[in-house]
């Protein structure tokens, strides 16, 4: 369960570093209290941080009703300051600043501080009164404003974190005591969980123009109602947690979501993870694969370097997304290291494939896959932002770390785009090998071009792109090719679409024999395109239709011939430099 093995990161990460019940906020006013009595406020604003600096203040989460924080709130508290000129906000402002004051008395009478004492005295002679007028009109009663005395950090003393622990404890108790479910002792158990996951922190979409979304705080576990509780429970009875694991939790789930190392955000959703023991496998590879990465990943897993480690680990991952203030857990991954490593090698083998522009096989960032899902712009030469299948980022991530197939909708979702824009490229080309590969048709797709696959769909695939090339051949500066006027019949109707082409071929294979300069290249294109008869049944020939298989195994066979004829031709050009290179004399210095 999260919750356990969140508690154990936060045990081996930073331990007991910080006092429970704090989060880092941003402060903008800052009231400085002299030993005189006199005070100041302070604007603690700038250009990189227009709401003020971030400092760790006490923090509980407000559920409902009236719940002031230690020395460090908003202004609604503090000063008294309503969020509207009506009677009813002011009514409820004056409630939380008597709420403020009150537990500045609390942690007086608790404590003994003298300067608790000091604090008291100035807020009771209501001199922070005349620091409103410092305060300009455009001032959102929801700014947080902290108090010092003689330039000292109120909130950091050791009677204000001693204090402030204990009322939180006291607001956050269930006044029950059981078995907590992540370290399984026994003692008082927690009423509701003691802080929320920070706003900014899971990704609540984006709006019409692209722009993020701005969410709230959500809890990791909110039963409020008897209908959403298991037996009619409410709160954290069915989740029974102790004090100190709660906060430890919450703690590191917070500074997870918050490292760039450890988490990866979607447009509505985010993804972190972590291991049992801290080490250097990075298992967001897929981010940005490199071909030396992968390789090195691919050589360890088939040589099983990863299942002989003495010390095997555990590999974590938590995806959330937010439902109004509430967290959604989407998905959770407790695994071994060596099994992710699997997992993670099998994703780069089955969607790896040769790009026709450049040689060796390919691994594409899975954010690239997520975009080639979407509507190709022929003007802009890239896809649409916005466009891509809903969900499907989502569902790749799972595919990729737990070994399991794409969702079911991506192979027609694909086909239509494809059949629409005519655009192949090499991440669309790796997710039909993906699809293609896992279940339910697990197939054997190679990277590059298979000779040895006689499958009709795929050979007419591979016939279709040398009858383009016969085209291109002939007509040099043709406008529309056949990819351009007929590739979306060919997908569906092979038998009809080859039919008509090979007539047209047959007038560009004339043109080319009787040229000098073309023979040779004519030649060899009519007899890759008789080799490619070859394969076909001779009764058989090619299919009236294609499914949604056959026209993902045409794709591939269409793209895979184009990209082996453009590697042979990079070759050939290459050969011929070296050969001119080497016929060329020394010249005398």
């Amino acid at each position: 369960m999260p919750i356990r093995q969140l508690v154990e990161f936060a045990a081996h990460e930073f331990g007991d570093t910080g006092p429970r019940y704090y989060r880092s906020r941003a402060v903008r006013w800052l009231i400085n209290i002299n030993r005189d009595g006199t005070g100041t406020l302070v604007d603690r604003a700038d250009a990189d941080n227009k709401s003020g600096g971030q400092e760790a203040t006490p923090f509980l989460t407000r559920t409902s009703g009236v719940a002031a924080m230690l020395l460090a709130d908003t202004l609604e508290y503090v000063f008294g300051i309503a969020k509207d000129n009506s009677d009813k906000a002011q009514a409820g402002a004056d409630r939380r600043n008597d709420a403020y004051l009150q537990l500045l008395h609390d942690w007086h009478t608790a404590t003994g501080d003298p300067v608790a004492a000091l604090v008291c005295d100035f807020f009771d002679q209501e001199k922070h009164l005349a620091l409103i007028e410092a305060l300009p009109e455009d001032a959102s009663p929801s700014e947080i404003a902290a108090v010092m005395v003689d330039n000292e950090w109120c909130h950091r003393r050791p009677s204000a974190i001693e204090f402030w622990g204990q009322v939180a404890r006291n607001r956050k108790s269930s006044g029950q005591e059981g078995i907590c479910l992540a370290c399984h002792k026994h003692g008082p158990m927690l009423k509701t969980v003691p802080d929320m996951v920070k706003s900014t922190l899971i990704p609540v979409g984006v709006d019409a123009k692209g722009r993020p979304k701005r969410g709230r705080d959500a809890a990791l576990v909110s039963v409020n109602t008897s209908a959403q509780g298991r037996g009619g429970d409410l709160q954290l009875v069915n989740t029974p947690l102790c004090e100190g694991c709660g906060a430890q939790a919450m703690a590191a789930l917070n500074h997870l979501l918050g490292h760039e190392r450890h988490r990866r955000r979607g447009d509505d959703s985010v993804l972190t993870w972590w291991l049992r023991t801290p080490d250097t496998f990075d298992p967001m590879l897929f981010e940005q694969p490199s071909t030396t990465e992968v390789k090195a990943l691919l050589d360890e897993v088939y040589q099983g370097k990863h299942r002989t480690q003495a010390n095997p680990n555990d590999f974590y991952a938590l995806t959330l997304s937010a439902n109004q203030s509430r967290v959604v857990v989407r998905d959770w991954v407790e695994t071994p290291v060596a099994q992710i490593k699997e997992h993670l090698a099998a994703w780069f083998t089955d969607h790896g494939s040769f790009d026709r522009w450049s040689d060796g096989i390919h691994y594409v960032p899975l954010r690239t896959l997520v975009r080639a899902s979407g509507r190709w712009d022929r003007v802009t030469k890239q896809y649409v932002p916005g466009t891509a299948a809903h969900g499907l980022e989502r569902d790749l991530l799972r595919a990729a770390l737990h070994g399991t197939p794409p969702p079911s909708s991506l192979l027609p979702q694909l086909l239509q785009r494809i059949r629409s824009d005519h655009n192949i490229d090499l991440a669309r080309v790796a997710l039909l090998r993906l699809v293609l590969t896992r279940p339910p048709f697990k197939e054997k797709t190679m990277p590059g071009l298979d000779e040895t696959d006689t499958t009709p769909a795929y050979v007419w695939g591979r016939m279709f792109a040398v009858l383009e090339a016969i085209q291109r051949k002939a007509l040099p500066d043709v406008n529309a090719t056949i990819r351009d006027r007929f590739f979306g019949l060919a997908m569906t109707q092979p038998e009809a679409t080859m039919r008509m082409l090979r007539l047209n071929a047959n007038g560009h294979l004339k043109k080319l024999l009787r040229g000098e300069k073309t023979r040779g290249s004519g030649r060899a294109l009519d007899q890759r395109l008789a080799d490619l008869y070859q394969l076909l049944d001779a009764k058989e020939g090619l299919p009236p239709h294609l499914d949604s298989r056959g026209q993902a195994r045409f794709i591939l066979g269409y793209e895979q011939q184009r990209s082996a004829d453009m590697a042979a031709a990079r070759a050939a050009r290459e050969a011929k430099e070296a050969e001119k290179s080497d016929d060329t004399p020394d010249t005398e210095q």
